[in-house]
Protein backbone atom coordinates (compact mmCIF):
# COMPACT_ATOMS: atom_id res chain seq x y z
CA UNK A 1 0.00 0.00 0.00
CA UNK A 2 1.07 3.86 -0.70
CA UNK A 3 -0.55 6.33 1.41
CA UNK A 4 0.05 9.51 -1.21
CA UNK A 5 -1.49 12.95 0.78
CA UNK A 6 -0.59 16.53 -0.50
CA UNK A 7 -1.90 20.12 1.17
CA UNK A 8 -1.37 23.16 0.26
CA UNK A 9 -2.37 26.18 -1.79
CA UNK A 10 -1.47 26.63 -5.24
CA UNK A 11 -2.45 29.40 -7.52
CA UNK A 12 -4.42 28.78 -10.81
CA UNK A 13 -5.73 31.14 -13.49
CA UNK A 14 -8.99 32.22 -13.65
CA UNK A 15 -10.82 31.23 -17.26
CA UNK A 16 -13.25 33.93 -16.58
CA UNK A 17 -10.75 37.06 -16.03
CA UNK A 18 -7.12 35.14 -16.58
CA UNK A 19 -6.61 36.42 -12.83
CA UNK A 20 -5.47 34.49 -9.84
CA UNK A 21 -7.65 32.14 -8.39
CA UNK A 22 -5.94 30.37 -5.08
CA UNK A 23 -7.15 26.88 -4.71
CA UNK A 24 -6.45 24.30 -1.55
CA UNK A 25 -4.95 21.53 -2.67
CA UNK A 26 -5.81 18.42 -0.81
CA UNK A 27 -5.00 14.97 -2.02
CA UNK A 28 -5.27 12.21 0.03
CA UNK A 29 -5.30 8.68 -1.40
CA UNK A 30 -4.44 5.26 -0.59
CA UNK A 31 -3.07 2.96 -3.63
CA UNK A 32 -2.88 -0.52 -3.31
CA UNK A 33 0.30 -1.61 -5.08
CA UNK A 34 0.15 -4.90 -7.70
CA UNK A 35 2.73 -6.52 -10.15
CA UNK A 36 2.55 -4.94 -13.43
CA UNK A 37 0.50 -7.88 -15.45
CA UNK A 38 -0.94 -9.18 -12.18
CA UNK A 39 -4.58 -10.63 -12.38
CA UNK A 40 -7.36 -9.16 -10.44
CA UNK A 41 -10.10 -10.42 -9.72
CA UNK A 42 -13.70 -8.76 -10.98
CA UNK A 43 -14.62 -8.26 -7.15
CA UNK A 44 -11.51 -6.64 -6.88
CA UNK A 45 -11.72 -4.36 -10.19
CA UNK A 46 -15.68 -3.23 -8.99
CA UNK A 47 -15.03 -2.34 -5.88
CA UNK A 48 -14.45 1.49 -5.99
CA UNK A 49 -13.14 1.43 -1.72
CA UNK A 50 -9.90 0.81 -3.34
CA UNK A 51 -7.49 1.73 -6.26
CA UNK A 52 -5.07 -0.21 -7.81
CA UNK A 53 -1.63 1.05 -9.08
CA UNK A 54 0.17 -1.87 -11.43
CA UNK A 55 3.98 -1.68 -10.96
CA UNK A 56 7.19 -2.50 -12.88
CA UNK A 57 10.31 -2.84 -11.31
CA UNK A 58 10.41 0.94 -10.37
CA UNK A 59 8.71 3.26 -9.41
CA UNK A 60 9.32 7.23 -9.53
CA UNK A 61 7.24 8.26 -7.15
CA UNK A 62 7.67 12.56 -7.78
CA UNK A 63 5.98 11.71 -11.56
CA UNK A 64 3.13 9.91 -9.29
CA UNK A 65 2.60 12.63 -6.54
CA UNK A 66 2.42 15.00 -9.71
CA UNK A 67 0.08 12.67 -11.39
CA UNK A 68 -2.67 12.68 -8.27
CA UNK A 69 -1.89 16.46 -7.35
CA UNK A 70 -3.05 16.72 -11.58
CA UNK A 71 -5.73 14.18 -11.02
CA UNK A 72 -7.21 16.61 -8.14
CA UNK A 73 -7.43 20.19 -9.95
CA UNK A 74 -10.62 21.65 -11.29
CA UNK A 75 -11.11 21.59 -14.90
CA UNK A 76 -11.80 25.57 -15.68
CA UNK A 77 -10.73 27.54 -12.31
CA UNK A 78 -12.82 30.40 -11.94
CA UNK A 79 -13.58 33.24 -9.13
CA UNK A 80 -17.38 32.62 -7.77
CA UNK A 81 -17.87 36.50 -9.11
CA UNK A 82 -16.33 38.04 -11.77
CA UNK A 83 -16.14 39.86 -15.06
CA UNK A 84 -14.62 39.17 -18.80
CA UNK A 85 -10.99 41.09 -18.88
CA UNK A 86 -11.59 44.69 -20.37
CA UNK A 87 -15.33 45.26 -19.51
CA UNK A 88 -14.63 47.00 -16.53
CA UNK A 89 -13.22 50.03 -18.41
CA UNK A 90 -14.35 49.53 -22.26
CA UNK A 91 -16.71 52.38 -21.70
CA UNK A 92 -19.84 53.36 -24.18
CA UNK A 93 -20.51 50.34 -26.78
CA UNK A 94 -20.18 51.44 -30.20
CA UNK A 95 -22.67 50.80 -32.61
CA UNK A 96 -20.98 49.83 -36.11
CA UNK A 97 -23.64 50.64 -38.46
CA UNK A 98 -24.88 53.63 -37.06
CA UNK A 99 -22.91 55.70 -40.08
CA UNK A 100 -25.31 53.71 -42.16
CA UNK A 101 -28.54 55.26 -40.38
CA UNK A 102 -27.01 58.94 -41.72
CA UNK A 103 -27.24 58.13 -45.11
CA UNK A 104 -30.96 56.56 -45.03
CA UNK A 105 -33.10 58.98 -46.74
CA UNK A 106 -30.32 60.88 -49.08
CA UNK A 107 -30.32 60.94 -52.61
CA UNK A 108 -27.17 59.23 -54.00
Amino acid sequence: MLHVAVSGTISLACQRCLGSVPYDLEVDNLLELVPEGGELSQDELEDDTRDFLPVARELIVADLVEDEILLSLPVAPRHEKCGLPGLANAGERINPFAVLSELKGKPN
